[in-house]
């Protein structure tokens, strides 16, 4: 076991107030306890673990997400420190690569000067055009914020010469295809599209297939543009797609593979991913931290085993699914409930279903009959694989681990 990528919170606090935000508006208040800004103490140990690390594992590559809070409220002198710092481990034989998480606002001339320089990676928070952003990502005068991110962007688009990404929470209030006419006139390379990050105890309901109804109305808008030279990546409908046809990749919430990721808070704090703050409060705390520990020492803990193994260690249902290679399980802080802990299905489990078995149908339908036949895909109606589901899950004994994902529950 071991991780190969890290979001590192440079900065503990944030210049917005996105109403839905994990970091700060749910049940973990543990951030107040954290310095604002990462010390150069902490970056150089930083280094020193990613370093020891990478030697044991014969890793070559690791990747390092500047993240926050808001990670451009740091001052850029230590931004540069940072990467400075990181970048100088090439003379280890160890190769950074940089990216960032930002909401755009603060980008200067000099941060994307800064940014060409390491080849930083630069996602932007947006969750559409102007109406559909400002309604949940506003300020903390309650204003909206999508005309200052838009000007940050500008300002990006000028001095880099690679082109964004954008990170956005979808609101099924939207037109899905409005939402991605907007980004593709934005000029995003690449849009990574989140469901709300909620789980059984933070929701009563989720309304049941209307968030497929929107992915699919996308998907079949995305899917049909084959001949535009402009086309944005949609990065949850390529992975669906790939892994239909057998890739053994995976990301944090699809497909195979293990979670390789850890998050360091600004005091050097090791920890699970983030987004598991929905779970409770100091949910992801687990005593190790970058001045004492090394990277492997976190595999004590059951929380990180759990999330390093979530598509693994699936439910019941999920083992019974003729599609779980393809969504994993989805993503684990969906999965959470105070009475069973991880022991269920994602709270999207019907909308991912329904959705992928969608595009493999709609994927099939575009396919010479030759390579249908090489491959051996078939169609999957959703109500085909309910069926299926409803049939083996009494032929599937609890598994070992089943345990271990109730270990979390709070009754």
């Amino acid at each position: 076991m071991n991780i190969e990528a890290l979001v590192v919170k440079v900065a503990g606090r944030c210049n917005i107030n996105c109403t839905y935000c994990y970091m700060y508006n749910h049940a973990d208040q543990s951030y107040k306890l954290q310095p604002k800004f990462m010390s150069k103490e902490t970056i150089l140990a930083l280094k020193e673990k990613i370093k020891n690390h990478c030697h044991k594992h014969s890793l070559k590559k690791f990747f390092v997400v500047l993240h926050g809070g808001e990670p451009l409220l740091m001052n850029i002198k230590d931004i540069t420190f940072f990467l400075q710092t990181l970048h100088s481990l090439h003379n280890d034989d160890i190769e950074i690569l940089f990216a960032m998480q930002t909401n755009g606002m603060l980008l200067s001339k000099e941060h994307c000067e800064l940014f060409s320089k390491y080849r930083v990676g630069i996602g932007v928070s947006l969750d559409g055009g102007k109406e559909v952003n400002d309604k949940f990502r506003i300020d903390k005068k309650g204003k909206g914020t999508f005309d200052r991110v838009k000007k940050g962007m500008d300002v990006a688009n000028k001095y880099l010469d690679y082109k964004l990404g954008c990170l956005s929470v979808i609101n099924f209030m939207s037109s899905p295809v409005e939402l991605y006419e907007t980004y593709r006139n934005l000029g995003f390379s690449i849009i990574n599209l989140l469901l709300l990050d909620e789980n059984y105890d933070s929701i009563d309901q989720v309304p049941k297939l209307k968030n497929a109804e929107w992915l699919i109305e996308l998907f079949d808008y995305w899917y049909n543009l084959k001949d535009d030279e402009n086309k944005v990546s949609v990065i949850k409908f390529e992975d669906y797609i790939n892994y239909i046809f057998g890739s053994e990749n995976g990301t944090e919430s699809s497909g195979k593979g293990y979670n390789k990721l850890a998050v360091i808070e600004t005091n050097g704090d090791i920890e699970s991913l983030d987004v598991l703050k929905i779970c409770g409060e100091s949910f992801t705390k687990h005593k190790f931290n970058l001045h004492t520990n090394e990277f492997d020492d976190i595999f004590q803990s059951d929380l990180i085993d759990v999330y390093y193994n979530s598509k693994q260690m699936l439910p019941k249902k999920c083992l019974a699914c003729p599609i779980h290679e393809v969504c994993g399980g989805g993503y684990l802080p969906h999965r959470y409930s105070s009475k069973n802990g991880f022991n269920n299905p994602s709270i999207y489990c019907n909308d991912l279903l329904m959705l992928i078995t969608h595009i493999q149908n709609k994927v099939i339908d575009s396919l010479p009959e030759d390579l249908i036949k090489e491959t051996g895909i078939q169609k999957l109606t959703y109500e085909d694989a309910l069926k299926i589901i409803d049939e083996k899950l009494p032929t599937i004994q609890e598994p070992s681990y089943a345990k271990k994902l109730e270990s979390f529950a709070m009754n």
